[in-house]
Protein backbone atom coordinates (compact mmCIF):
# COMPACT_ATOMS: atom_id res chain seq x y z
CA UNK A 1 0.00 0.00 0.00
CA UNK A 2 2.53 2.28 0.87
CA UNK A 3 4.38 1.51 -2.28
CA UNK A 4 1.19 2.13 -4.44
CA UNK A 5 0.76 5.62 -2.45
CA UNK A 6 4.51 6.50 -3.27
CA UNK A 7 4.32 5.85 -6.83
CA UNK A 8 0.54 8.46 -7.21
CA UNK A 9 2.31 10.65 -5.26
CA UNK A 10 5.52 10.96 -7.81
CA UNK A 11 3.46 10.85 -11.00
CA UNK A 12 0.95 13.58 -9.33
CA UNK A 13 4.10 15.34 -8.73
CA UNK A 14 5.31 15.18 -12.26
CA UNK A 15 2.10 15.68 -13.25
CA UNK A 16 2.23 19.11 -11.27
CA UNK A 17 5.14 20.09 -12.60
CA UNK A 18 4.13 18.71 -16.58
CA UNK A 19 1.02 21.21 -15.98
CA UNK A 20 2.91 24.34 -14.61
CA UNK A 21 5.27 23.96 -18.14
CA UNK A 22 2.01 23.58 -20.38
CA UNK A 23 0.59 26.68 -18.79
CA UNK A 24 3.79 29.00 -19.48
CA UNK A 25 3.16 30.92 -22.72
CA UNK A 26 6.48 31.09 -24.55
CA UNK A 27 5.00 33.93 -26.48
CA UNK A 28 4.57 35.79 -23.68
CA UNK A 29 7.62 35.80 -21.25
CA UNK A 30 7.96 36.56 -17.58
CA UNK A 31 10.88 38.83 -18.91
CA UNK A 32 12.23 40.12 -22.00
CA UNK A 33 15.62 41.15 -23.15
CA UNK A 34 15.99 44.91 -22.61
CA UNK A 35 16.47 45.95 -26.19
CA UNK A 36 12.86 44.88 -26.82
CA UNK A 37 11.87 48.38 -24.96
CA UNK A 38 13.86 49.92 -27.45
CA UNK A 39 12.06 50.73 -30.47
CA UNK A 40 8.56 51.86 -28.54
CA UNK A 41 10.98 53.89 -26.43
CA UNK A 42 12.42 55.87 -29.32
CA UNK A 43 9.32 55.96 -31.99
CA UNK A 44 7.08 57.55 -28.99
CA UNK A 45 9.84 59.96 -28.08
CA UNK A 46 10.47 60.84 -31.81
CA UNK A 47 6.27 61.22 -31.78
CA UNK A 48 6.21 63.39 -28.86
CA UNK A 49 8.67 65.77 -30.85
CA UNK A 50 6.90 65.82 -34.49
CA UNK A 51 3.32 66.12 -32.81
CA UNK A 52 4.85 69.78 -31.72
CA UNK A 53 4.88 71.21 -34.93
CA UNK A 54 1.33 71.78 -34.86
CA UNK A 55 0.67 73.32 -31.84
CA UNK A 56 4.11 75.04 -30.70
CA UNK A 57 4.50 75.21 -34.41
CA UNK A 58 1.74 77.33 -34.78
CA UNK A 59 2.24 79.59 -31.68
CA UNK A 60 6.51 80.17 -33.33
CA UNK A 61 4.48 80.74 -36.48
CA UNK A 62 5.72 77.88 -38.79
CA UNK A 63 2.51 76.97 -39.92
CA UNK A 64 -0.62 79.04 -39.74
CA UNK A 65 -3.97 77.67 -40.19
CA UNK A 66 -6.73 79.02 -42.65
CA UNK A 67 -8.80 81.45 -40.12
CA UNK A 68 -11.53 80.29 -38.21
CA UNK A 69 -10.31 76.25 -38.87
CA UNK A 70 -8.41 76.18 -35.40
CA UNK A 71 -9.91 78.79 -33.30
CA UNK A 72 -8.28 76.95 -29.93
CA UNK A 73 -4.31 76.97 -31.19
CA UNK A 74 -4.40 79.47 -33.53
CA UNK A 75 -5.84 82.44 -31.63
CA UNK A 76 -4.77 81.24 -28.52
CA UNK A 77 -8.45 79.86 -26.76
CA UNK A 78 -6.62 77.26 -25.00
CA UNK A 79 -7.44 75.07 -21.45
CA UNK A 80 -5.81 72.09 -20.09
CA UNK A 81 -7.72 69.86 -22.58
CA UNK A 82 -6.02 71.60 -25.05
CA UNK A 83 -2.50 70.03 -23.94
CA UNK A 84 -3.67 66.79 -22.67
CA UNK A 85 -2.13 64.04 -24.75
CA UNK A 86 0.93 66.21 -25.38
CA UNK A 87 1.59 65.55 -21.48
CA UNK A 88 0.46 61.79 -21.42
CA UNK A 89 1.86 60.73 -23.93
CA UNK A 90 5.46 62.11 -22.79
CA UNK A 91 5.03 61.03 -19.42
CA UNK A 92 3.92 57.72 -19.71
CA UNK A 93 6.99 57.02 -21.71
CA UNK A 94 9.40 57.44 -18.94
CA UNK A 95 8.11 54.11 -16.96
CA UNK A 96 9.19 52.36 -19.92
CA UNK A 97 12.54 54.40 -19.96
CA UNK A 98 12.99 53.35 -16.13
CA UNK A 99 12.40 49.85 -16.73
CA UNK A 100 14.88 49.74 -19.54
CA UNK A 101 17.79 51.27 -17.32
CA UNK A 102 16.84 48.86 -14.39
CA UNK A 103 16.88 45.58 -17.16
CA UNK A 104 20.37 47.12 -18.32
CA UNK A 105 21.71 47.39 -14.61
CA UNK A 106 20.20 43.71 -13.73
CA UNK A 107 21.51 42.12 -16.88
CA UNK A 108 25.14 43.84 -16.75
CA UNK A 109 24.31 45.82 -20.22
CA UNK A 110 25.86 49.00 -19.28
CA UNK A 111 25.14 50.28 -22.82
CA UNK A 112 20.99 49.66 -22.27
CA UNK A 113 21.66 52.02 -19.24
CA UNK A 114 23.44 54.43 -21.11
CA UNK A 115 20.67 54.52 -23.92
CA UNK A 116 17.73 55.26 -21.04
CA UNK A 117 19.73 57.97 -19.79
CA UNK A 118 19.49 60.06 -23.18
CA UNK A 119 15.79 58.81 -23.54
CA UNK A 120 15.11 60.22 -19.96
CA UNK A 121 16.65 63.14 -20.94
CA UNK A 122 15.54 63.97 -24.31
CA UNK A 123 11.73 63.02 -23.36
CA UNK A 124 11.94 65.35 -20.45
CA UNK A 125 13.85 68.11 -21.50
CA UNK A 126 10.89 68.35 -24.18
CA UNK A 127 8.43 68.49 -21.56
CA UNK A 128 9.73 70.55 -19.39
CA UNK A 129 10.70 73.24 -22.36
CA UNK A 130 7.08 73.14 -22.76
CA UNK A 131 5.16 72.64 -19.17
CA UNK A 132 8.32 74.24 -16.51
CA UNK A 133 8.47 72.66 -13.71
CA UNK A 134 7.46 68.60 -13.69
CA UNK A 135 8.49 65.50 -12.16
CA UNK A 136 11.69 64.01 -13.01
CA UNK A 137 13.86 62.28 -10.41
CA UNK A 138 10.26 60.25 -9.53
CA UNK A 139 8.44 60.65 -12.98
CA UNK A 140 7.18 57.60 -14.48
CA UNK A 141 6.95 56.33 -11.07
CA UNK A 142 3.20 55.74 -10.37
CA UNK A 143 3.55 52.61 -10.00
CA UNK A 144 6.20 52.20 -6.95
CA UNK A 145 4.14 52.48 -3.74
CA UNK A 146 4.51 55.68 -2.12
CA UNK A 147 5.49 57.61 -5.28
CA UNK A 148 1.96 57.44 -6.56
CA UNK A 149 2.22 61.15 -7.32
CA UNK A 150 5.31 61.78 -8.38
CA UNK A 151 7.14 65.03 -6.96
CA UNK A 152 7.50 68.16 -8.53
CA UNK A 153 10.72 69.92 -9.23
CA UNK A 154 11.42 73.48 -10.31
CA UNK A 155 12.80 74.01 -13.71
CA UNK A 156 15.79 75.01 -13.13
CA UNK A 157 16.86 71.87 -11.01
CA UNK A 158 14.94 69.42 -13.88
CA UNK A 159 17.80 70.72 -16.29
CA UNK A 160 20.74 70.17 -13.33
CA UNK A 161 19.27 66.06 -13.48
CA UNK A 162 19.24 66.23 -17.52
CA UNK A 163 22.78 67.71 -17.70
CA UNK A 164 23.65 64.68 -14.62
CA UNK A 165 21.85 62.02 -16.85
CA UNK A 166 23.51 63.01 -20.10
CA UNK A 167 27.03 62.88 -18.35
CA UNK A 168 26.32 59.89 -17.05
CA UNK A 169 25.49 58.57 -20.79
CA UNK A 170 28.73 59.80 -21.61
CA UNK A 171 30.54 58.37 -19.34
CA UNK A 172 28.96 55.02 -19.33
CA UNK A 173 29.11 55.10 -23.35
CA UNK A 174 33.27 55.75 -22.89
CA UNK A 175 33.42 52.61 -20.52
CA UNK A 176 31.97 50.05 -23.20
CA UNK A 177 33.90 47.11 -24.53
CA UNK A 178 35.20 47.55 -28.50
CA UNK A 179 32.53 46.08 -30.68
CA UNK A 180 30.01 46.53 -28.17
CA UNK A 181 25.90 46.68 -30.10
CA UNK A 182 22.57 48.31 -29.18
CA UNK A 183 20.15 45.09 -30.50
CA UNK A 184 17.17 46.47 -32.11
CA UNK A 185 18.41 49.81 -32.39
CA UNK A 186 16.33 52.52 -34.67
CA UNK A 187 17.75 55.21 -34.28
CA UNK A 188 21.46 54.94 -34.82
CA UNK A 189 21.74 51.46 -35.79
CA UNK A 190 23.47 49.90 -33.17
CA UNK A 191 26.03 52.29 -32.95
CA UNK A 192 27.25 53.50 -29.35
CA UNK A 193 28.96 55.96 -30.75
CA UNK A 194 26.01 57.72 -32.41
CA UNK A 195 24.57 57.97 -29.01
CA UNK A 196 27.23 59.53 -27.49
CA UNK A 197 27.45 61.93 -29.54
CA UNK A 198 23.55 62.66 -29.25
CA UNK A 199 24.07 62.84 -25.08
CA UNK A 200 26.83 65.47 -25.52
CA UNK A 201 25.06 67.50 -28.04
CA UNK A 202 21.82 67.51 -26.64
CA UNK A 203 23.88 68.66 -22.74
CA UNK A 204 24.73 71.82 -25.56
CA UNK A 205 20.91 72.41 -25.81
CA UNK A 206 20.37 71.89 -22.63
CA UNK A 207 22.97 73.98 -20.70
CA UNK A 208 22.44 76.67 -23.66
CA UNK A 209 18.69 76.78 -22.74
CA UNK A 210 19.49 78.33 -19.40
CA UNK A 211 22.17 80.73 -20.41
CA UNK A 212 20.14 83.81 -19.85
CA UNK A 213 19.63 82.41 -16.00
CA UNK A 214 23.13 81.10 -15.14
CA UNK A 215 26.38 80.94 -15.89
CA UNK A 216 26.63 78.14 -18.60
CA UNK A 217 30.03 79.22 -20.13
CA UNK A 218 32.40 77.10 -18.30
CA UNK A 219 30.50 73.59 -18.71
CA UNK A 220 29.71 74.68 -22.58
CA UNK A 221 33.55 75.58 -22.90
CA UNK A 222 34.77 72.11 -21.87
CA UNK A 223 32.37 69.92 -24.21
CA UNK A 224 33.84 71.86 -27.13
CA UNK A 225 37.18 71.56 -25.72
CA UNK A 226 38.09 68.26 -25.20
CA UNK A 227 36.28 65.91 -28.49
CA UNK A 228 37.65 63.07 -26.75
CA UNK A 229 36.42 63.45 -23.70
CA UNK A 230 33.02 64.77 -25.34
CA UNK A 231 32.22 63.69 -28.83
CA UNK A 232 30.05 65.61 -31.06
CA UNK A 233 27.94 65.26 -34.36
CA UNK A 234 30.85 66.05 -37.04
CA UNK A 235 28.70 65.99 -40.06
CA UNK A 236 25.00 66.12 -41.11
CA UNK A 237 25.18 61.62 -41.24
CA UNK A 238 26.03 61.85 -37.67
CA UNK A 239 22.47 63.74 -36.46
CA UNK A 240 20.26 62.59 -34.48
CA UNK A 241 17.50 61.38 -37.16
CA UNK A 242 14.97 58.73 -37.07
CA UNK A 243 14.18 57.12 -40.48
CA UNK A 244 11.03 55.06 -40.49
CA UNK A 245 10.84 52.17 -42.36
CA UNK A 246 7.26 51.15 -42.45
CA UNK A 247 3.82 52.62 -43.83
CA UNK A 248 2.36 52.25 -40.51
CA UNK A 249 4.52 54.50 -38.41
CA UNK A 250 5.67 56.81 -40.36
CA UNK A 251 6.58 60.30 -40.15
CA UNK A 252 3.58 62.73 -39.31
CA UNK A 253 3.38 64.85 -42.47
CA UNK A 254 4.22 62.26 -44.95
CA UNK A 255 1.64 61.65 -47.56
CA UNK A 256 0.58 57.80 -47.96
CA UNK A 257 -1.17 58.33 -51.02
CA UNK A 258 -0.10 61.37 -53.17
CA UNK A 259 -3.44 63.28 -55.49
CA UNK A 260 -3.69 62.43 -58.92
CA UNK A 261 -3.08 65.92 -60.09
CA UNK A 262 0.80 65.15 -59.65
CA UNK A 263 1.35 67.88 -56.98
CA UNK A 264 2.73 65.69 -54.56
CA UNK A 265 0.94 68.00 -51.99
CA UNK A 266 -2.64 67.99 -50.04
CA UNK A 267 -3.97 71.11 -51.78
CA UNK A 268 -6.92 70.97 -49.06
CA UNK A 269 -5.08 71.08 -46.32
CA UNK A 270 -6.12 73.88 -43.72
CA UNK A 271 -2.70 74.10 -42.31
CA UNK A 272 -0.73 76.28 -44.43
CA UNK A 273 3.16 77.46 -44.30
CA UNK A 274 3.10 80.53 -42.32
CA UNK A 275 3.62 84.74 -43.76
CA UNK A 276 6.41 84.75 -41.36
CA UNK A 277 7.81 81.97 -43.04
CA UNK A 278 7.77 82.17 -46.30
CA UNK A 279 8.25 86.05 -46.18
CA UNK A 280 11.71 85.39 -44.55
CA UNK A 281 13.20 82.70 -47.15
CA UNK A 282 11.72 85.26 -49.55
CA UNK A 283 13.69 87.68 -48.47
CA UNK A 284 17.23 85.87 -48.92
CA UNK A 285 16.26 83.21 -51.97
CA UNK A 286 16.48 80.67 -49.58
CA UNK A 287 16.53 77.26 -51.15
CA UNK A 288 14.40 75.75 -48.44
CA UNK A 289 11.34 77.27 -48.87
CA UNK A 290 10.66 75.17 -51.90
CA UNK A 291 11.04 72.17 -49.38
CA UNK A 292 9.34 73.83 -46.71
CA UNK A 293 6.32 74.73 -48.34
CA UNK A 294 4.46 74.17 -51.76
CA UNK A 295 3.71 76.56 -54.61
CA UNK A 296 0.21 77.59 -54.14
CA UNK A 297 -2.55 75.74 -55.77
CA UNK A 298 -3.56 78.22 -58.05
CA UNK A 299 -0.05 79.04 -59.51
CA UNK A 300 0.66 75.76 -59.94
CA UNK A 301 -2.33 74.75 -61.81
CA UNK A 302 -1.71 77.35 -64.45
CA UNK A 303 2.22 76.97 -64.48
CA UNK A 304 0.90 72.88 -65.17
CA UNK A 305 -0.96 74.80 -68.06
CA UNK A 306 1.56 77.04 -69.18
CA UNK A 307 5.39 76.48 -68.05
CA UNK A 308 5.84 80.19 -68.81
CA UNK A 309 3.64 80.81 -66.06
CA UNK A 310 5.82 81.44 -62.43
CA UNK A 311 4.95 79.25 -59.38
CA UNK A 312 4.04 81.40 -56.82
CA UNK A 313 4.87 81.01 -52.49
CA UNK A 314 2.40 82.89 -50.47
CA UNK A 315 2.19 82.19 -46.65
CA UNK A 316 -0.71 82.07 -44.52
CA UNK A 317 -0.93 84.99 -42.01
CA UNK A 318 -1.46 83.58 -38.22
CA UNK A 319 -4.43 84.10 -36.27
CA UNK A 320 -7.28 84.96 -38.36
CA UNK A 321 -10.70 84.66 -37.22
CA UNK A 322 -13.52 83.06 -40.00
CA UNK A 323 -14.56 86.65 -40.78
CA UNK A 324 -11.11 88.21 -40.97
CA UNK A 325 -9.82 84.99 -43.36
CA UNK A 326 -12.59 85.95 -45.80
CA UNK A 327 -11.89 90.31 -45.54
CA UNK A 328 -8.18 89.04 -46.62
CA UNK A 329 -9.27 87.15 -49.33
CA UNK A 330 -11.59 90.27 -50.49
CA UNK A 331 -8.63 92.57 -49.92
CA UNK A 332 -6.04 90.99 -51.92
CA UNK A 333 -7.91 89.81 -54.87
CA UNK A 334 -6.69 86.49 -53.19
CA UNK A 335 -8.66 82.48 -51.96
CA UNK A 336 -8.31 79.70 -51.34
CA UNK A 337 -5.77 78.50 -53.53
CA UNK A 338 -3.72 81.40 -53.12
CA UNK A 339 -1.83 80.18 -50.31
CA UNK A 340 0.82 77.98 -49.85
CA UNK A 341 0.71 74.55 -48.13
CA UNK A 342 4.01 72.33 -47.03
CA UNK A 343 5.72 71.30 -49.45
CA UNK A 344 6.39 68.18 -51.25
CA UNK A 345 9.14 67.16 -50.19
CA UNK A 346 7.95 66.76 -46.98
CA UNK A 347 5.13 64.82 -47.94
CA UNK A 348 7.52 62.30 -49.20
CA UNK A 349 9.66 62.42 -46.63
CA UNK A 350 10.78 59.29 -44.02
CA UNK A 351 12.89 60.87 -41.50
CA UNK A 352 12.37 63.15 -38.73
CA UNK A 353 14.89 65.36 -36.76
CA UNK A 354 15.08 64.90 -32.96
CA UNK A 355 18.51 67.01 -32.96
CA UNK A 356 20.43 68.55 -36.28
CA UNK A 357 23.85 69.15 -37.01
CA UNK A 358 22.87 72.64 -38.23
CA UNK A 359 21.89 73.24 -34.61
CA UNK A 360 24.84 71.65 -32.69
CA UNK A 361 26.59 74.41 -34.57
CA UNK A 362 24.27 77.38 -34.24
CA UNK A 363 24.89 76.49 -30.46
CA UNK A 364 28.81 76.79 -30.83
CA UNK A 365 28.63 80.14 -33.06
CA UNK A 366 26.64 81.51 -29.93
CA UNK A 367 29.12 80.40 -28.05
CA UNK A 368 32.13 81.89 -29.91
CA UNK A 369 29.68 85.35 -30.40
CA UNK A 370 28.83 85.86 -26.66
CA UNK A 371 32.57 84.76 -25.53
CA UNK A 372 32.52 81.25 -23.72
CA UNK A 373 34.54 79.65 -26.09
CA UNK A 374 36.93 81.07 -29.29
CA UNK A 375 36.83 80.23 -32.66
CA UNK A 376 35.79 81.55 -36.56
CA UNK A 377 32.19 82.72 -35.61
CA UNK A 378 31.34 83.39 -39.05
CA UNK A 379 32.76 80.02 -40.66
CA UNK A 380 31.37 77.89 -38.04
CA UNK A 381 27.79 80.19 -38.76
CA UNK A 382 28.01 79.27 -42.72
CA UNK A 383 28.89 75.61 -42.09
CA UNK A 384 25.29 75.56 -39.92
CA UNK A 385 23.52 77.13 -42.33
CA UNK A 386 25.15 74.47 -45.43
CA UNK A 387 24.53 71.59 -42.91
CA UNK A 388 20.69 72.81 -42.38
CA UNK A 389 20.78 72.87 -46.59
CA UNK A 390 22.79 69.43 -46.33
CA UNK A 391 19.44 68.18 -44.60
CA UNK A 392 17.70 68.14 -48.17
CA UNK A 393 19.64 66.76 -50.80
CA UNK A 394 17.93 66.14 -54.10
CA UNK A 395 15.88 63.28 -54.66
CA UNK A 396 13.34 61.73 -56.90
CA UNK A 397 10.47 63.82 -57.75
CA UNK A 398 10.83 65.99 -54.93
CA UNK A 399 12.85 69.26 -54.67
CA UNK A 400 15.94 69.35 -52.98
CA UNK A 401 19.27 72.11 -52.51
CA UNK A 402 21.45 71.30 -55.02
CA UNK A 403 25.27 72.90 -54.88
CA UNK A 404 24.24 75.41 -57.19
CA UNK A 405 21.53 76.74 -54.33
CA UNK A 406 23.75 77.47 -51.59
CA UNK A 407 26.52 79.16 -53.85
CA UNK A 408 23.98 81.35 -55.21
CA UNK A 409 22.83 81.80 -51.51
CA UNK A 410 26.02 82.41 -50.12
CA UNK A 411 27.08 84.64 -52.78
CA UNK A 412 24.37 87.16 -51.15
CA UNK A 413 25.78 89.71 -49.17
CA UNK A 414 22.63 89.95 -47.03
CA UNK A 415 23.40 85.87 -45.47
CA UNK A 416 26.75 86.66 -44.66
CA UNK A 417 27.13 86.83 -40.48
CA UNK A 418 27.37 90.15 -39.31
CA UNK A 419 28.95 90.36 -35.74
CA UNK A 420 26.62 93.27 -35.04
CA UNK A 421 23.29 91.50 -35.32
CA UNK A 422 24.80 87.89 -34.75
CA UNK A 423 22.49 86.40 -32.17
CA UNK A 424 19.23 87.70 -34.24
CA UNK A 425 20.87 85.74 -37.12
CA UNK A 426 21.44 82.98 -34.83
CA UNK A 427 18.30 82.72 -34.01
CA UNK A 428 16.68 83.38 -37.24
CA UNK A 429 19.03 80.20 -38.96
CA UNK A 430 17.61 77.84 -35.94
CA UNK A 431 14.00 79.17 -36.38
CA UNK A 432 14.46 77.69 -40.31
CA UNK A 433 16.58 74.92 -39.40
CA UNK A 434 13.81 73.52 -37.01
CA UNK A 435 10.90 73.67 -39.06
CA UNK A 436 8.03 71.40 -38.12
CA UNK A 437 9.98 70.62 -34.74
CA UNK A 438 7.40 73.14 -33.15
CA UNK A 439 9.21 72.12 -29.48
CA UNK A 440 12.38 73.15 -30.40
CA UNK A 441 11.71 76.36 -32.93
CA UNK A 442 9.68 78.03 -29.69
CA UNK A 443 11.69 77.33 -27.31
CA UNK A 444 14.74 79.45 -28.96
CA UNK A 445 12.28 82.08 -29.84
CA UNK A 446 10.99 82.20 -26.38
CA UNK A 447 14.88 82.50 -25.15
CA UNK A 448 16.73 84.56 -27.66
CA UNK A 449 13.23 86.46 -28.97
CA UNK A 450 14.08 86.48 -32.68
CA UNK A 451 12.30 85.97 -35.33
CA UNK A 452 10.08 89.22 -35.10
CA UNK A 453 7.07 87.62 -35.15
CA UNK A 454 3.34 89.39 -34.14
CA UNK A 455 -0.56 87.29 -33.61
CA UNK A 456 -3.24 87.76 -35.50
CA UNK A 457 -5.38 90.33 -35.41
CA UNK A 458 -8.19 89.98 -32.47
CA UNK A 459 -6.67 87.03 -30.80
CA UNK A 460 -7.34 86.34 -27.55
CA UNK A 461 -3.89 86.53 -25.78
CA UNK A 462 -0.49 87.43 -26.48
CA UNK A 463 1.50 84.30 -27.78
CA UNK A 464 1.79 81.50 -25.48
CA UNK A 465 4.50 81.05 -23.86
CA UNK A 466 4.05 78.00 -22.14
CA UNK A 467 1.56 75.02 -22.15
CA UNK A 468 -0.49 74.47 -19.24
CA UNK A 469 -0.84 71.63 -17.25
CA UNK A 470 -3.89 69.30 -18.50
CA UNK A 471 -6.60 69.02 -17.22
CA UNK A 472 -6.56 66.02 -15.52
CA UNK A 473 -2.60 66.37 -14.13
CA UNK A 474 -4.19 69.90 -12.38
CA UNK A 475 -6.05 67.52 -10.22
CA UNK A 476 -2.78 65.46 -9.07
CA UNK A 477 -2.13 66.54 -5.59
CA UNK A 478 1.36 66.94 -5.95
CA UNK A 479 1.03 69.70 -8.70
CA UNK A 480 -1.29 71.33 -6.17
CA UNK A 481 1.09 70.94 -3.35
CA UNK A 482 3.57 72.38 -5.30
CA UNK A 483 1.63 75.19 -7.06
CA UNK A 484 0.42 76.24 -3.33
CA UNK A 485 4.22 76.49 -2.09
CA UNK A 486 5.83 77.70 -4.94
CA UNK A 487 3.47 80.03 -6.94
CA UNK A 488 1.54 81.48 -4.48
CA UNK A 489 -1.25 79.07 -5.28
CA UNK A 490 -2.23 79.92 -8.86
CA UNK A 491 -2.28 77.38 -11.50
CA UNK A 492 0.55 78.44 -14.29
CA UNK A 493 -1.22 80.00 -17.65
CA UNK A 494 0.21 79.62 -20.64
CA UNK A 495 1.19 83.23 -20.99
CA UNK A 496 3.36 82.12 -17.71
CA UNK A 497 6.56 82.53 -17.98
CA UNK A 498 9.02 79.17 -17.54
CA UNK A 499 12.51 79.35 -15.81
CA UNK A 500 14.63 79.84 -18.96
CA UNK A 501 12.67 82.52 -20.76
CA UNK A 502 14.06 86.38 -19.76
Amino acid sequence: MKYTLSILLVALAVSCADFDEININPNNPASVPPEMLLPPIISGAVSTMTASGSRAGQYVQHLAWVGGTSEGDGRYNLTGASYREEWNAATRLIKDVNQLKEMGKATDQPVYEAVAHVCKAYILSLVTDAFGDIAYDEAGMGNVDGKEFPRYQAQEEVYARIIDDLESANRLFGELPAGTAINRDILYDGDPAGWRKFANALKLRVLMRQSAKRDVKTEIAAIFANPTAYPLFERVDDQATLVYNNDADVYQWFMLNPPADGSGVNFADNGRASQALVDMLTRDNDPRLAVYAAPTRNSYNAHRADPAAPLVYRGQPAGLSAAEQEALYAATNTDNGDYSVIGKRLRTENRAFLMTYAELLLIKTEAIARGMISGDAAATYRAAVAASFDKWPEVANAPGISADMKADYFARSSTAYDPARALTQIAEQAWIDSFLNGFEGWASWRRLGAPAIAPGPSVLTRIPVRYTYSDNEQNNPSLLLWVNEHMNGVMPDHNTKVWFQP
